[in-house]
């Protein structure tokens, strides 16, 4: 049984279509063609059918190789272009081949048309396999960022509902102590759900842009604590530094914690000050985060390493363990607490 195959040949000579014809029939092929021999003509062919292949002659009264390949180009679509010419120059037949055109072939040596067919049909065919390959790989990557995007977004509202109901229940609390750890605890859960807001409307799910996510937590820690602005200000010094979720979450509670210690201890009876945060990359793909104020300052015989509180218990445990990083402070001119840690590829 022989093979179907749909030729648009481009010539301005019958007798030169019809001879291309007859080889095609020759090569076991059940040949369906339409000769044209311009640009207007052509077009239309390409509109109406689709094409298994296209044959060429080089140059015509009204129409050229270049031109044909042009309009195969704007068309998009992807048909074997093999030029059959009787005189072409080697310069021309090389231009052609850059132009998009798959082979040459001469008319006086047509035996070698079979077996260009054959060859630039499978070929085509391993294209279309790409291709197809390539958009089902492109709709399971949308997919699975869809996915991804309500996973975050549901981390999310489960953050944003464990939130309010500390916040109900810390209305109830008439002790002091036990206010601030509820008020505390609040802003640890707002400070990871941050990072998932930030992801669920990023389109890079990989990673945050830290220097917004950083504004966005410390305005959030001011209004928590009912910090005016304009008595305590906030620096925010991050440019271009992004992270991923498993680097970005322990460095938001980093900040957190240290933000609020200052806030609570740093200014007392109303003292002006300034908090800042900034984080650059080193080199070696090192990152450093610094949190600092130029508040009253630690006192010096406070162990930082070695002590009771809660926050900074939990900054050593960020910076050391979740970051693998190390921590150092610097008590002059208020607090500043400096953490390096290696940055994920």
């Amino acid at each position: 049984m022989k093979t179907p195959l749909r030729v648009l040949i481009i010539e301005d000579s019958e007798d030169d279509a019809l001879l291309l014809v007859r080889e095609v029939k020759r090569g076991g092929y059940d040949i369906t063609f339409k000769q044209v021999e311009t640009a207007k003509a052509m077009s239309e062919a390409l509109a109406k059918q689709e094409w298994d292949i296209i044959f060429s002659d080089y140059e015509m009264p009204h129409f050229s190789v270049p031109e044909a390949l042009e309009l195969l180009r704007k068309s998009s679509l992807d048909i074997p272009f093999i030029l059959v010419s009787g005189i072409i120059g080697e310069e021309a037949a090389v231009d052609s081949l850059i132009a998009g055109a798959h082979d040459f072939i001469m008319k006086s040596n047509l035996s070698r048309l079979i077996p260009a067919i054959k060859r630039e049909l499978r070929e085509a065919g391993i294209r279309q396999s790409k291709r197809q390959a390539e958009a089902q790989l492109k709709a399971s990557l949308k997919e699975k960022e869809v996915l991804l995007q309500e996973v975050h977004h549901r981390v999310k509202n489960n953050m944003q509902i464990i939130y309010s109901l500390l916040n109900l229940q810390s209305r109830l609390i008439k002790d002091k102590k036990a206010f601030e750890i509820f008020k505390s605890c609040q802003n640890r859960v707002r400070s990871m759900a941050l990072i998932h807001e930030k992801l669920y409307k990023s389109e890079d799910f990989a990673r945050v842009d830290f220097a917004e996510y950083a504004e966005l937590l410390a305005t959030h820690l001011f209004s928590s604590h009912g910090i005016n602005p304009e008595v305590i200000q906030i620096n925010i010094d991050i440019k271009d530094v992004f992270l991923d979720i498993n680097t970005a979450i322990p460095c938001g509670l980093f900040i957190n914690e240290l933000i609020s210690n200052s806030l609570k201890h740093a200014f007392p009876k109303g003292e002006k000050g300034e908090i800042k945060i900034a984080m650059h990359a080193l080199n070696n793909n090192d990152i450093e985060l610094i949190v600092s104020d130029d508040g009253v300052g630690i006192p010096e015989e406070v162990d930082f390493k070695n002590t009771e509180s809660l926050g900074l218990h939990l900054v050593n445990i960020l910076a050391e363990d979740q970051l693998r990083g190390s921590i150092r402070l610097d008590r002059k001119n208020g607090t500043r607490f400096r953490i390096k840690f290696k940055g994920r590829k």
